[in-house]
């Protein structure tokens, strides 16, 4: 995946991987509109076997100026059958061009949260951040030229029996990136809630304040191989990175718990409403990456430590 951005060069600068899987998870889900021109409506019709003026009564719709396919009550588009596309063949330049669309590359933040739902996202193929651009632009033919070969790297799925299942071995380097950019996103959102911290360190004291700090297995991975070697404090009832001047020794590598934790008074919302999004996405990276869920006290995985491993990847097998 990409680095950040240098000189004025967008995030992506370095190129993105993708290759379609056909898992049919971008074809259902929330409402939306799938557009199609008519020179596509009539494409997708010879697909089907129907006349185009069969297939317009039976599938799309008219929206304003454009077309779109129709939708079935449960959100899924009417060409997905038994969650596979029946015109994947024929599909329309939206649909081939995802997910390189403007709205999901305008930062990492939204790419790794497409990357939720789209598990063709970091595999297969690697794309320039000019080919990038040209795709986005409209240009599909670029995108089908490459699907046409084989992919570069091996691509899994956990949806379509065609291709082999993922490995079982977890992704961690993939996964602690995802997550990364999952808190850089947190970060740049929190500013309209207008929270504030007195950096007080009450908080981080358990005992003292009457609360626990409950962690993912991704996150608490995370945060012991980023977290100082030693403990900070001797009382294991404590945060391994709480220290004698009351402050947290690993901000960088905090939890969710700890970034979406603030004191009254809240004037634009609850903490409790952003920790609860922002934890379902950090639950769906434990599937994305085949690391097993788990949800403990920070405390727990810091005992299971005996003591928390070095900073670097290669530290540790798993939590």
């Amino acid at each position: 995946m990409a680095r950040e951005p240098h000189n004025g060069d967008p995030w992506y600068a370095e190129g993105l991987r993708f290759r379609c899987t056909a898992c049919g998870q971008c074809c259902t889900g929330e409402p939306g509109h799938v557009w199609v021109t008519p020179e596509e409506i009539k494409r997708i019709a010879k697909a089907r076997g129907l006349s185009k003026h069969v297939f317009r009564q039976r599938y799309v719709v008219r929206v304003g100026k454009r077309f779109s396919l129709k939708e079935l009550d449960n959100g899924d588009c009417c060409m997905l059958k038994d969650g596979k596309c029946t015109v994947y063949a024929a599909k329309p330049q939206r649909c081939t061009t995802f997910p390189f669309w403007e709205p999901v590359l305008e930062s990492r933040g939204e790419w790794e949260e497409a990357a939720e739902r789209c598990e063709g996202i970091g595999q297969g193929d690697l794309y320039t951040q000019e080919e990038i651009e040209r795709i986005r632009d409209g240009d599909a033919a670029l995108l089908l030229k490459k699907h046409e070969q084989p992919p570069e790297t091996p691509v899994y799925s956990r949806h379509n029996p065609d291709l082999p299942d993922p490995p079982d071995d977890p992704d961690w380097a993939g996964a602690f990136e995802a997550l990364e950019a999952l808190y850089a996103t947190l970060d740049e959102e929190l500013p309209r809630w207008e929270f504030t911290c007195s950096a007080s360190g009450n908080c981080c004291d358990f005992d003292s304040y009457g609360h626990r700090l409950y962690v993912t297995a991704l996150e608490a991975e995370y945060f012991f191989r980023n977290a100082p070697p030693e403990r900070a404090n001797d009382d294991p009832r404590q945060c391994p990175a709480w220290g004698e001047d009351r402050l947290c020794q690993a901000r960088d590598a905090r939890m969710l718990g700890c970034r979406t934790y603030y004191c009254p008074p809240y004037p634009c919302g609850v903490p409790e409403d952003l920790h609860e999004r922002y934890g379902e996405r950090v639950k769906s990276l434990h599937e994305r990456f085949r690391i097993p869920y788990a949800y403990k006290d920070i405390v727990a995985w810091a005992a299971e430590r005996k003591p928390a491993q070095a900073a670097s990847p290669e530290a540790s097998e798993g939590p």
